[in-house]
């Protein structure tokens, strides 16, 4: 494809992308069922395929870069406007941010406690899990701080989080120096859905922990460790890195310490045996989209009762992971590789993957120069089919056959992709040049 032709198809496919956002846009604010505003979402991953094959063919990367971060501002714009539709979370993030600064502790009190009864209003109504304390690490919640302290409305976090999702996009591609890259962050539909649409803010977890991947493929230890304890403050996904750190012994000292007085809050003032503890709760129950934990479950339930079955199959998952962790340390994979197959392996046996958790693998993916993860970022829009009956009826049951279509439509991604994990490791691995 000429210079010139690759040019008009990237202008076309903006364009096209750009009506896709309005119409999902137009359809959420006027109250169109969930499925309409998820199945636009989905139309906008058609013209992005077209931006990424003609990117990093076209011949000034840096007006290329700049163009896409000035569409994703307009785009992140337009769904600012709209309602989040598609996640409740950021009311809860409010909830916390505000009582931060009424002087109360959301890992102590729930939303549902009498202590904090005078400060409910239509926002608390739309609070998910009321009855449990909060879930979410310190830094995460200074966020919320931030969000509650500058507005205090569900378009303060949207606008926070795209920020933080333009922010990221720059960043990715001073990392990688690639235009390409920052075309596929900044106009990922997925990611500036979750940001601008729904006020996630994964996507800093997902920037800190390829900064602590950089920084450690250019023996920065300090940095890396730095970025690893942001990644951990954000989203507890941060600790898988702990153990790349391993050959620089007070490094890893001083990052466990660090993630160790971090993480106190989450279990000083509700144990996770406590009922109201959010954290108990999740990592005991907790469960939607998963892929190989489902499979953990299943034959734990057929040798054991359903109870004990269910603490072994999580059980089981965290020793994997665990002895993964230390393989990878021990093999001295290439810090980007180890990074990305690592969080790869969080994904794939967690008990719950929310659409928006992607944010914390696609810097890896992309960085890698690697396919799989942007497939998945479109196939994960199926978790959202229970929405419609969820609005309806207060009913989340996920459709197995659309679970099985995903999951069985990334491992035919993850073959293919020349980039695949891999737990070879090969010794001297790069990124793929863009």
């Amino acid at each position: 494809m000429t210079a010139g032709r690759n040019r008009t198809v990237f202008i076309i496919s903006l364009a096209f992308q750009g009506a896709a956002v309005i119409a999902l846009t137009v359809a959420a604010r006027s109250g169109a069922a969930p499925s309409l505003v998820v199945l636009c979402l989905a139309v906008c991953f058609v013209p992005y395929a077209a931006l990424l094959a003609c990117a990093g063919a076209l011949a000034d990367p840096r007006a290329v870069s700049r163009i896409a971060i000035i569409a994703a501002t307009l785009f992140g714009a337009a769904w600012v406007l709209a309602p989040p539709m598609l996640s409740d979370d950021l009311y809860r993030y409010l909830w916390e941010g505000r009582l931060w600064l009424e002087g109360l502790n959301p890992y102590r009190f729930a939303p549902d406690d009498p202590v904090a009864a005078h400060l409910r209003d239509e926002a608390w109504s739309r609070i998910n899990n009321r009855p449990l304390a909060s879930i979410y690490p310190p830094l995460s919640q200074m966020l919320f701080v931030v969000a509650a302290a500058f507005g205090g409305t569900a378009t303060s976090v949207k606008i926070l989080a795209l920020l933080a999702h333009l922010v990221s996009a720059a960043v990715m591609g001073h990392v990688t120096s690639s235009s390409r890259t920052t075309v596929a962050l900044a106009l990922n539909p997925l990611l500036l859905s979750e940001a601008a649409l729904n006020g996630h803010l994964d996507i800093l977890c997902g920037m800190a922990l390829l900064i602590a991947a950089w920084a450690l493929g250019q023996r920065r230890f300090v940095r890396a460790g730095t970025a690893a304890l942001a990644a951990i403050g954000l989203k507890l996904v941060g600790l898988v890195l702990l153990p790349l750190l391993w050959r620089r012994p007070k490094v890893l000292l001083a990052t466990a310490l660090g993630a160790a007085l971090m993480l106190v809050p989450l279990f000083a003032w509700r144990v996770p045996a406590d009922p109201v503890s959010g954290t108990g709760q999740f990592a005991a129950r907790w469960r939607g989209n998963e892929s190989l934990f489902a499979a953990v479950d299943y034959f734990s339930r057929l040798i054991l009762e359903d109870d004990l079955a269910h603490l072994v199959a999580r059980g089981l998952v965290a020793l994997a992971l665990s002895l993964l962790c230390v393989y990878v340390a021990w093999r001295r994979a290439p810090p980007l590789q180890a990074a990305r197959l690592l969080v790869w392996a969080v994904l794939l046996l967690s008990p719950q993957v929310n659409p928006w958790y992607l944010a914390w693998l696609l810097p890896l993916e992309l960085a890698a120069g690697a396919s799989a993860g942007i497939a998945w970022s479109a196939l994960v829009l199926v978790a959202y089919a229970p929405l419609d009956s969820w609005v309806a009826e207060g009913v989340w049951v996920m459709p197995l056959g659309l679970q099985i279509l995903e999951y069985s439509l990334l491992a035919f991604a993850l073959i293919l992709d020349p980039r695949r994990p891999s737990l070879r490791l090969l010794p001297g691995t790069q990124p793929v040049p863009s």
